[in-house]
């Protein structure tokens, strides 16, 4: 483990008396051996291999058994016995295995006074293997993958490049079936996989540097893919075994071999192995058979000493039963006699199931812990004390002091919630600037241990960092015992319950509005180099109802909750989280991006958590496959594009927070443009009285169905009863009935209906008027009512009543007749959208010339009995003679031409044709257009629009005072449009080369057309007004 990533369950002490890591130990006189310890291991962290070490601080009266003990009782390794710790000189090569009683200090004093400091190197191994030693070790896993590391370090150091290559490779990418245990079999086939693996993991990790050399990189990936598929279905467990069964015959990892001789002089030159199988054997030569000298059982007693000869030689005397004389060993050196001597002494404790050494003083016969004792006692109330610590707490870690806090300032009140270590409270904090701070407080049930108290504080330790408005703050933590973190306090609690409880009252801007936010938040851990790695809803805290804060950093991992699938370290939220994180436990920047688009999902679909009904086993499968998450309803498109792109399999071609926040800036804008203009319609809609109502608040009659469309159907606007009167400028199309279902195009009515329609529209949407109204007459603007079933007897009345059910039935079932032949995406009055081929057709348009050649709607069939209406003044002009955007063409009908006035010198006529004929030609041009073209098409739409107002503009002075508004108001109406136009211009310049640039081509054909429309419809409006004049009519 590297020393800048400690595993935070080792800053603990070895033993009673052990003093706080923070505080100072004695003075030492200089040039003393530093107290901390830095001691190399094999216990899997998220380093790189051969660097996992950890600091340790001792005292004069530390042994190395204590050392390893301490290691042993953290990682909850049950083979103790087996574990040894090795000191290499890296310059020289000697090696020193310490034996365990030997002290701390004097081993340092001794090897380490006259070396340079970076020269030593402690090492912590398993040494001593029990018989079967794998089959105990598989119901051992800490000590199994401790084992595998070191025997994968030795065998890359000293034998990968030796074996050979179809060995190196199926080794290797065992290795890889271990590490990343949740990659697939066929995930290494995609490119994007696999150079995430050669590049920002690196193959050198797993293969050796002559094979990375000597093949091709093509063929190389192919061997690699090949072979991974081989081991693709073995477990983390299997993998290692497999490991140990391919290595087995070229390296033999459970003996040590010494090159000596048997007896006290260089008579018979052997190799002697020793390990659990053989015990004590020598080897004359490398092909010979061993011959077995003793079992570990059968030591009574180990010594070692330097012979005093010229040469200086190790001996080394075993005093085994049964046997006549004591086995002795001549070594080259001292040094290799002592670690003979340590093993088989190892071996022996092992297999006798004792902790007493079986090594002796020569010629004294007192253990070898009598050796050492000219060590001074010390106080072991406060020096008997070795302690591991992080390198972070004596570098980089950075304290809590300042921002330790009183407690008694912190009143704790309701518990809100459950966290890792506690319950969270709402509490109040005061102080003299603030008497009342309202605050979350974090209590740590089991904080009587530092091991927990550290993982408990790390969560403040890390948000002490971060000052931004959309990030929880910090405002103090009680360290001191039980350990509270006091952070400030967000009423409405976290995101993912808020959106459920308040679904209905959240519009889209408020869900983008929160996602904006969230997106500020992480550009600025970006800007810091923090990777959150748990972005969800669940971890996101509302502030306010327009305001929401990222929290829950460091602590995520450890919760208890069903979102998280299990791996080695800790639970991780496999449904948030990006492929690369899956497969190959990698978290970046990228892998924060894609967790965010899954949280900007949760968000629009309410809280909703995303793969519903999907194991977490199975979630990368359907990542694999190309499966994203659908698109949420309501969710515009612009948004689920940014979301897609955060979704890509290739985490380099993921946005970075910076664009995704300037993007969802953009997409916020928008909406809330939009959201005004739908304001701004609605309270049009709804207006109680129409451009001019002359002053009446009677309620005005229904009026009769015209065939012509509604120029504003696709916005869903829908008139008073006063517009549907003026010869229907304005009706409902595109909207929605109570019952949800969509009203129909208005050319789907005939000129003709039924007075008793009439009649039972007023009973349903004026109940009481039709009794307070009895005399209301057609001519002038008012219906006579009588006939209308207002003086039949009441059972005339039922059967009127019956009838008119039956007709109603009747007008129903032909409208969903009707309906089938329009496509769903059709937009009346708007052009019309092939969904078959996705092809952009453009608007029906018809000049406002005195003939038209144009296609009608289909009759409605004919009701028998009902009654019609005779050719009256609202019938003439029942029509406008505009051809819907969608093209149904079963009847042709002629209908009536735009009203027959003398167009000589009519500016108003001229320059509305003018703009049509503009609309049409832009209409005609678009779709091949490029971005650039677009600017001049809508700048002649423009200007056409713009000499069309200043005729109006010369032309109301003509005109009656009392109509002035109602011509302003269908004025105001073309800007509006025109204005529209525009937008929908720049978002197809800006979304040019994606898949939203022919959906905003359309959007730019529907604004065209709808400009084309309303422009028509004011020269009705003005037409309207000249025919009043014309027959001496006071204006509506």
């Amino acid at each position: 483990m590297a020393a800048s990533n400690l595993d935070p369950r080792l800053n603990h002490t070895l033993g009673p008396g052990a003093r706080s890591r923070f505080s100072q130990g004695p003075e030492r006189s200089p040039g003393a051996p530093d107290r901390v310890l830095k001691v190399f291991h094999y216990f899997e962290s998220d380093s790189e291999p051969g660097v996992w070490a950890s600091n340790i601080r001792h005292g004069d009266g530390t042994d190395v058994r204590g050392i390893i003990q301490r290691f042993v009782d953290i990682h909850k390794v049950r083979s103790a016995p087996c574990f040894g710790l090795r000191l290499s000189h890296l310059r020289s090569g000697e090696v020193h295995w310490l034996h365990p009683d030997l002290g701390v200090s004097h081993v340092r004093e001794k090897y380490e006074l006259n070396q340079p400091h970076d020269d030593c190197r402690y090492e912590l191994r398993i040494r001593y293997l029990p018989k079967g030693f794998l089959n105990k070790f598989t119901e051992d896993k800490p000590t199994l993958n401790f084992f595998y590391h070191q025997v994968r370090n030795d065998y890359m150091l000293a034998m990968a490049d030796h074996v050979d290559q179809d060995v190196a490779l199926k080794l290797g990418c065992l290795e890889i079936r271990r590490f990343f245990r949740d990659l697939r079999g066929n995930a290494l086939d995609k490119k994007s996989n696999y150079e995430l693996l050669e590049k920002d993991v690196g193959l050198k990790r797993f293969f050796p540097k002559s094979l990375l050399e000597s093949v091709k990189p093509k063929t190389l990936r192919k061997s690699i893919q090949q072979t991974f598929k081989q081991f693709a279905n073995l477990n983390e467990e299997q993998s290692v075994l497999k490991f140990f069964e391919i290595l087995s015959p070229i390296y033999r990892y459970d003996k040590e071999c010494f090159k000596c001789a048997l007896g006290s002089s260089w008579v018979i030159s052997v190799e002697l192995a020793i390990g659990p199988e053989e015990g004590i054997s020598y080897l004359t030569d490398k092909g010979s058979t061993p011959t077995h000298l003793a079992n570990f059982s059968h030591v009574q007693s180990i010594q070692f000493s330097i012979n005093e000869d010229k040469e200086r030689k190790g001996m080394l005397q075993l005093d085994v039963a049964g046997a006549s004389e004591p086995l002795t060993v001549t070594t080259t050196t001292l040094t290799t006699a002592e670690n003979m001597a340590d093993l088989i002494d190892g071996y022996c404790r092992l297999v006798k199931g004792v902790s007493q050494s079986f090594i002796v003083r020569p010629h004294k016969g007192r253990p070898l812990l009598w050796v050492y004792s000219f060590i001074q006692p010390v106080n072991h109330k406060t020096d008997d004390y070795a302690e591991i610590v992080d390198e972070e707490d004596v570098h980089t870690m950075p304290s809590t002091r300042d921002y330790e806090i009183q407690r008694d300032r912190v009143e704790l009140g309701r518990c809100i919630g459950e966290g890792q270590f506690g319950d969270v409270h709402q509490g109040i904090y005061s102080t003299p600037e603030h008497p009342c701070l309202p605050v979350a407080v974090k209590t740590c049930k089991n904080c009587t241990s530092d091991n927990v108290r550290e993982k408990f504080l790390q969560e403040a330790l890390t948000m002490r960092q971060f000052d931004h408005p959309h990030i929880v703050k910090l405002v103090g933590v009680i360290t001191e015992n039980p350990g509270w973190i006091v952070m400030e306090l967000c009423m409405l609690g976290e995101l993912r319950s808020f959106l459920q409880v308040r679904k209905y009252n959240l519009d889209l801007a408020s869900l983008i509005l929160f996602a904006y936010q969230l997106s500020t938040a992480l550009a600025y851990l970006e800007s810091k180099r923090f990777v959150h790695r748990d972005i969800a809803a669940r971890n996101v805290l509302v502030s306010s109802t327009d305001c929401v804060k990222l929290g829950d950093f460091g602590l995520s991992r450890y919760m208890e909750d069903c979102s998280y699938y299990k791996a080695s370290k800790g639970k991780l939220p496999i449904k948030w989280m990006a492929p690369e994180s899956i497969n190959f436990r990698r978290f970046t920047s990228a892998s924060d991006v894609w967790m965010f688009g899954v949280c900007m999902w949760e968000i629009l679909m309410y809280g909703v958590k995303p793969f519903q009904g999907v194991k977490n086993n199975d979630v990368i499968g359907k990542i694999e496959n190309g499966e994203r998450l659908a698109m949420p309803h309501n969710c515009p498109p612009t948004l689920y594009s940014l979301m897609t792109k955060c979704w890509s399999y290739d985490p380099s071609k993921r946005p970075r927070f910076t664009e995704l926040k300037a993007q969802l800036s953009t997409i916020l804008e928008e909406e809330k443009v939009q959201q005004e203009e739908r304001v701004r319609m609605e309270m049009r809609r709804q207006a109680p009285s129409s451009w001019d109502t002359g002053g009446n608040d009677e309620a005005p009659p229904k009026p009769s169905r015209p065939a012509y469309p509604s120029p504003r159907c696709s916005e869903g606007f829908y008139p008073s009863p006063q517009h549907m009167g003026q010869h229907n400028h304005y009706q409902v199309s595109a909207y929605t009935d109570p019952h949800g279902r969509p009203c129909m195009p208005n050319r789907l009515y005939p000129p003709q209906v039924s007075v008793l329609d009439t009649q039972d529209h007023w009973k349903h949407h004026q109940p009481q008027d039709i009794h307070t109204r009895p005399s209301l007459h057609q001519d002038g603007g008012r219906m006579d009512l009588r006939g209308m079933g207002q003086g039949l007897p009441p059972s005339e009345m039922e059967e009127q009543l019956i009838l008119q059910q039956h007709q109603m039935e009747e007008d129903q079932r032909w409208l969903e007749q009707e309906e089938r032949f329009m496509k769903p995406e059709s937009r009346n009055s708007r052009g019309s959208l092939d969904q078959e081929d996705g092809s952009l057709q453009g608007p029906v348009m018809v000049l406002p010339l005195s003939t038209p050649e144009q296609v009608a709607p289909p009759k409605k069939p004919p009701r028998p009995g009902a009654p019609g209406l005779g050719g009256g003044h609202a019938n003439a002009n029942s029509t406008d003679g505009y051809n819907e955007g969608v093209k149904i063409q079963p009847q042709e009908i002629n209908p009536p031409p735009t009203a027959n006035l003398d167009r000589s010198n009519d500016k108003v006529y001229e320059n509305v044709t003018g703009l049509v004929k503009a609309v049409i030609e832009m209409s005609s041009k678009i779709q091949p257009a490029s971005p650039e073209e677009y600017v001049p098409m809508v700048k002649d739409v423009g200007l056409a629009l713009r000499t069309l107002l200043a005729a109006v503009d010369e032309t109301i002075p003509t005109l009656p005072s009392g109509s002035h508004r109602e011509v302003e108001m269908a004025q105001k109406l073309l800007n509006s449009d025109l204005a529209e136009l525009i937008n929908k211009m720049k978002l197809a310049q800006q979304y040019v080369m994606t898949s939203l640039q022919q959906d905003y081509k359309k959007q730019m054909l529907t604004a065209a057309h709808a400009l084309a429309v309303d422009a028509k419809n004011l020269l009705d409006v003005i037409d309207q007004v000249r025919l009043r004049m014309a027959t001496g009519a006071r204006p509506r």
